[in-house]
């Protein structure tokens, strides 16, 4: 294709794609517009907000303990499918209900304060809403419309100005709309953006508007109050013009809207254009300056009018979202106007008063608002502000999320080791639990609860895996109270270094902003060639050296929560298990279904031994007692806290009660059993770990001389074990020789600290 070809494609791309959306129209296109729809030019900014969140749909999502929704707003940017937020879905929904809440009441009448920890996400929920908004805003339903003004020099030389040309206009009347760029002298922008229904003189507007909105179909009417457009009014500037003009016109109306142009306009915090953010740096919000004839082109109309220009971030933020970053780090008395604001939807100028539509959002963190709370002023801000907490996350495998989608920005020219990820997220969520405290608790929740150690809880709220470890009723008892466990500290407050405020769950800990400069930082290690879970430990050591600078390595331990050094060796743990199965199912030794296989046979005894039944041996073809040997050698492997006879009737309740749960579904032994799967496979290991030990130490010979000094057979099977590690879980040659060294290392050190501990690893 030559370059002139290219060029008149994207031309005609352009044309096709305004005239598309009908950037410009005249005030009779845009009233004919209205009555198809009032609904879409019916909307305050709380309210188009709310049609945002909707249009773009939302989810099924959990959260910690029950069922979430999820709006997609935060799922990924619609333009560039880059993924935004991860988690916080309870805040999704406070978020929308407020606006909700905002929109019943026809106004945005209260500041949305979003608070928590240094990195929890704040900015970039306001961020994803701004992106809706600005993808919403292209959409044929998310249409926001505004009016300039046009004037021209050559008005009664022409002989038909702007002649309508749109099909649905049978009059035939005259408008500047349309008018070449050439025949228009000046051309009057109103800052505010307000909406072109306030053209219409409030005294005639209320019976245009209630006829469009009864003769429209249900689905086009406005489902919100819609007071802010029968009341409203336009900006000084445009009532200015339109008085001028209304009285050069001696009262013709229809003359005066002839120099109205209607415009199309999309929401854009590049070009601050409905969404605006402003530093914490104590500027100037709004300001105004009076257009004069030296630097504006006024025609001889206007130019005896003193006439003013409204500018300032919260004039072009206006019918959409202002946000204050760090709200609180701003000067008080810098934003005291904002009370007023908030409440009445006006901001107070030099030589004027602007009328908003806007929703107020703003950050702080949870320091600045215990701070502020504190202070002569909180009083007068509280009824203007909704505080929506915004605290680090739980769940480990949600935060893994984020660091999956940038580790490989910091790894770009080595591969990434399975884990590597995950046991970042896992230390950084342990950092932020809290040790629960029996007095908070009734029933047996408050014996098994208070013994929940920091990984256990961790895997509680991640999966809701609940410890082999506890007997039926207490891993009963922890699952249907899960939320409770989560919401235990939600008003809880106290002091630290000094400063005393709130101390929810989640309120301390490692950053998600801490722990990928910690990514960072052991992607630039050297030693291996891959980003191994390794470096990321490593990383960590680093980073518990620095307690002046991480004020979460200060907390004092309790009960093993806040131990962060100790964490490093729980991961640890965690680390080698998850790698130990990896490789053990890599070598191949047993396949899954001969744990099936064993569980049944136990499951059989002890059916046979709860109804007191004999059992058919197939070797001696005849019926027997249960083999009491055979169950002993499953049940010695468990840690019980109740008597063999109450397990095993334990195990045929839980069978019946999942049956009921499931009728006509096969039955998940491995689902519904973890702790005795877990220990039949960990048992087996144990068994084998001689045999195992040798295979691994074969693998680590690969790629060298002493790889050629092994037989034709374990040469095979090692190459089978790298094959499967690469297929079945993403490891290279290298990283899979890097984990197993890591395993023949740490494994025999964590036995022994487990015997002493006197454990099983």
């Amino acid at each position: 294709m030559t370059l002139e070809r290219e060029l008149k494609r994207i031309e005609d791309k352009v044309r096709e794609g305004f005239e598309r959306a009908d950037r410009m129209r005249s005030f009779d296109q845009f009233i004919a517009d209205f009555q198809d729809n009032p609904r879409l030019y019916l909307r305050t900014a709380a309210q188009y907000l709310v049609d945002m969140f909707e249009s773009l749909g939302t989810r099924a999502s959990t959260r910690i303990g029950q069922d979430a929704v999820r709006f997609r707003i935060f799922d990924q940017d619609l333009d560039s499918s880059e993924s935004l937020l991860v988690g916080q879905e309870r805040v999704q929904g406070e978020i929308y209900q407020n606006l909700l809440s905002y929109a019943k009441r026809g106004k945005a009448d209260k500041m949305l304060l979003l608070h928590g920890p240094n990195g929890s996400g704040k900015t970039t929920l306001i961020e994803c809403i701004i992106k809706g908004l600005e993808h919403y805003s292209r959409t044929e339903s998310g249409v926001l419309l505004t009016c300039s003004w046009l004037f021209t020099d050559r008005e009664g030389k022409l002989e038909r100005i702007g002649f309508e040309k749109d099909a649905r206009e049978t009059d035939n009347l005259e408008t500047y709309a349309l008018l070449e760029p050439k025949d228009v002298s000046a051309r009057f922008q109103c800052e505010l953006r307000d909406s072109p229904i306030f053209l219409i003189p409030r005294e005639y507007r209320s019976q245009l508007i209630e006829q469009a909105v009864l003769a429209a179909p249900e689905e086009c009417r406005p489902r919100f109050p819609y007071d802010f457009f029968l009341e409203g009014d336009l900006c000084q500037k445009c009532r200015k013009i339109y008085d001028a003009l209304l009285i050069a016109y001696k009262g013709d109306w229809r003359r005066v809207l002839r120099h109205v142009q209607i415009e199309r306009f999309y929401v854009s915090k590049r070009y601050r254009a409905a969404a605006v953010s402003i530093e914490p740096q104590g500027n100037i919000d709004a300001g105004v300056r009076m257009l004069t004839p030296e630097h504006s082109n006024l025609p001889p109309l206007l130019r005896n009018l003193p006439l003013y220009e409204l500018g300032g971030d919260i004039i072009e933020a206006n019918r959409g979202v202002l946000e204050y970053s760090d709200f609180l780090k701003r000067p008080l008395e810098a934003s005291k106007y904002l009370l007023t604001t908030c409440e009445r939807g006006t901001v107070t100028l030099p030589s004027c008063m602007a009328y908003l539509d806007l929703v107020i959002m703003a950050t702080s963190n949870e320091k600045q608002l215990n701070l502020f709370k504190r202070s002569a002023d909180f009083s007068s801000f509280k009824g203007r502000i909704e505080l929506i907490s915004v605290p680090y996350l739980l769940r480990f495998s949600t935060e893994v999320q984020l660091y999956r989608k940038l580790i490989h920005s910091f790894s770009r020219d080595r591969h990434v080791t399975p884990h590597a990820a995950e046991v970042a997220a896992l230390w950084a969520v342990l950092t932020r639990l809290r040790k629960p405290n029996p007095k908070n608790y009734t029933g047996i929740l408050a014996n098994v609860a208070p013994r929940l150690t920091p990984i256990e809880k961790a895997k509680l709220y991640d999966s809701g895996e609940v410890p082999s470890r506890f007997g039926d009723e207490e891993r009963k008892a922890l699952r249907t109270g899960i939320l409770k466990i989560r919401m235990e500290f939600e008003e809880d407050e106290g002091e630290f270094e000094g400063v005393y405020g709130a101390e929810y769950e989640g309120r301390r800990g490692a950053s998600a902003r801490e722990v990928l400069t910690l990514i960072a930082r052991a992607a630039e290690f050297k030693k291996n060639r891959c980003l191994t879970p390794m470096a990321i430990f490593e990383a960590i050591e680093e980073l518990l050296k620095d307690t002046s600078v991480f004020d979460f390595l200060r907390i004092p331990a309790e009960g093993g929560y806040r131990d962060v050094r100790k964490f490093l060796d729980d991961v640890r743990v965690e680390y080698l298990h998850w790698v130990t199965d990896e490789v053990y199912d890599s070598i191949n030794l047993i396949e899954e279904s001969e744990y099936d296989r064993f569980f049944l046979e136990y499951f059989r005894q002890v059916k046979a031994f709860h109804t007191k039944e004999n059992v058919y041996n197939p070797r001696t073809n005849s019926y027997e007692p249960p083999n009491e040997e055979m169950m002993l050698s499953v049940e010695r492997l468990l840690t019980l806290n109740e008597s063999r006879d109450v397990f095993r009737s334990h195990i045929i309740t839980r069978i019946a009660a999942w049956s009921l749960d499931h009728l006509q579904a096969k039955i998940d032994y491995q689902q519904l059993f973890p702790e005795i799967y877990g220990a039949l496979r960990d048992n087996f290991y144990r068994e084998r770990n001689r045999l195992l030990t040798l295979i691994e130490q074969d693998i680590l010979k690969f790629g060298t001389d002493e790889f050629d000094h092994l037989s034709v057979a374990d040469q095979e099977q090692v190459r089978q074990a790298l094959t499967n590690m690469k297929a079945k879980y993403s490891y290279c040659e290298n990283c899979a020789r890097d984990v197993i060294a890591f395993v023949l290392k740490v494994r025999p050190e964590l036995e022994e600290k487990a015997k002493r501990d006197g454990r099983l690893l």
